[in-house]
């Protein structure tokens, strides 16, 4: 495998998180702050402090031409200690062999964080951060997203037509995963939230953190930082845990007051209501007053609400340069979820059913759709509103051709 490319950095003003310099290529695989050299990979980017001793040997092995070996250095990288490196060995048949996404997150070694990655379109907390992008951000916007994960949601931008963006983690695997799947030829930043973005101040148009921020020791820091680089001021923030409610994996949530506090001003909405607003495919609508029953998760957005949103999903059209058996829409093409191939349909553990199933009672009642809808959904046939309907409920979803 040829590791070794230009850097495309150059349109997004990427700094040095240790000195704030201008981030220069110099040479393939490595840029230059002036004082220190960073790596990247296929269009990622590692600048994490906190890694000091892996980037620095690393960075040796790729000045001695020994890239492939530098690669897999990074991809054991986990978010920290305590979690196991992946076997090298199977890192390497990673990016030796061309296996499927899921086979991918298997020989990662992610556990149950695989399955989320591997079904993520069909989970409610996804669909909150649909409507946060839907109706909440201008289009043709250039979007960072933080704790970004795989980048689904960055993706999707991408694929509606919105501004080359930025997907960005802590896991420097979680990115590259994204740029080999999910968003070949686009840019990805590893580097950690709690400290300074590595990007220039009003680089991107907006920033968007779902279902990340309450995982920071530094959530002021991180807002501040958020502020700084988006040049709209407009922040998008999804599925925020409340300290006043309980949540799987709570991480270090506040009171809707504390992030009333951080966040000010913006509008304020129960993030379960922007998961059924996607559902039926209507604007979401904000919390006026303290709700009686404390939610268990808040979306903030700050800024002025635009007046031309992508809203409601659009119906993809068939590809007219493929026959109909084959049809591919211009996203990707459609097939069945196979989480719902058995009646009921067969989640991935019993902590999916609890997490999603549980407080989102309509994933029980879906199923699968027929052979002939699939068909008219891919041939152009069917009915706009239920093809939106189901595409908006993962029923049908448009996954990359090598992901399951």
């Amino acid at each position: 495998m040829n590791t070794a490319k230009k850097s495309t950095v150059e349109p997004y003003n990427l700094i040095s998180p240790a000195n704030g310099e201008i981030l220069r290529p110099s040479g393939d695989n490595l840029l230059s702050d002036g004082e220190r050299l960073w790596p990247y990979f296929d269009g990622c980017y590692y600048l994490r402090l906190g890694r000091e001793a892996l980037v620095e040997e690393v960075v040796s092995l790729i000045l001695r031409d020994r890239r492939e070996q530098a690669l897999t250095l990074l991809l054991c990288d986990r978010r920290n200690t305590d979690i196991p490196e992946p076997d090298p060995r199977d890192v390497q048949e990673l990016w030796r062999s061309k296996p499927s996404f899921h086979q991918a997150i298997e020989l990662l070694g992610y556990g149950g964080l695989g399955w989320y990655f591997e079904h993520r379109w069909i989970i409610p907390t996804y669909l909150s951060g649909l409507s946060l992008l839907h109706w909440q951000i201008p289009r043709h916007q250039r979007v960072l997203e933080i704790g970004a994960g795989l980048a689904h949601l960055t993706a999707h931008w991408e694929q509606m037509g919105g501004g080359d963006s930025i997907g960005s983690d802590v896991v420097f695997s979680h990115l590259w995963l994204s740029q080999r799947y999910l968003r070949p030829g686009r840019t990805s930043v590893c580097f950690d939230a709690n400290g300074p973005f590595p990007l220039t101040t009003g680089s991107v148009d907006a920033v968007l953190g779902h279902d990340c921020l309450h995982y920071l020791s530094d959530l002021p820091g991180a807002i501040a930082e958020m502020r700084r680089v988006a040049s709209s001021g407009r922040l998008l923030i999804g599925h925020l845990h409340n300290a006043e409610a309980e949540n799987f994996s709570a991480g270090n949530p506040l009171t809707l007051d504390a992030y009333k506090n951080l966040l000010k001003p913006s509008a304020v909405y129960d993030d379960a209501e922007m998961t059924y607003a996607w559902l039926e495919q209507r604007p979401p609508r904000p919390l006026k007053t303290t709700p009686e029953n404390p939610p268990a998760a808040f979306a903030f957005v700050t800024g002025e609400i635009p007046a031309e949103p992508i809203g409601i999903l659009p119906v993809p059209t068939p590809d007219p340069n493929s026959d109909s058996t084959s049809s591919l829409s211009r996203l990707g093409e459609m097939m069945a979820n196979p989480l719902l191939g058995t009646d009921p349909p067969a989640w991935p553990s019993e902590k999916f059913v609890s997490e999603y199933v549980r407080p989102f009672p309509y994933l029980e009642n879906l199923r699968s759709p027929s052979d002939g809808e699939i068909s008219r959904a891919r041939s152009g046939t069917a009915n706009s509103d239920e093809l939106r309907k189901r595409l908006a409920m993962g029923v049908l979803v448009r996954p990359p051709g090598d992901w399951y």
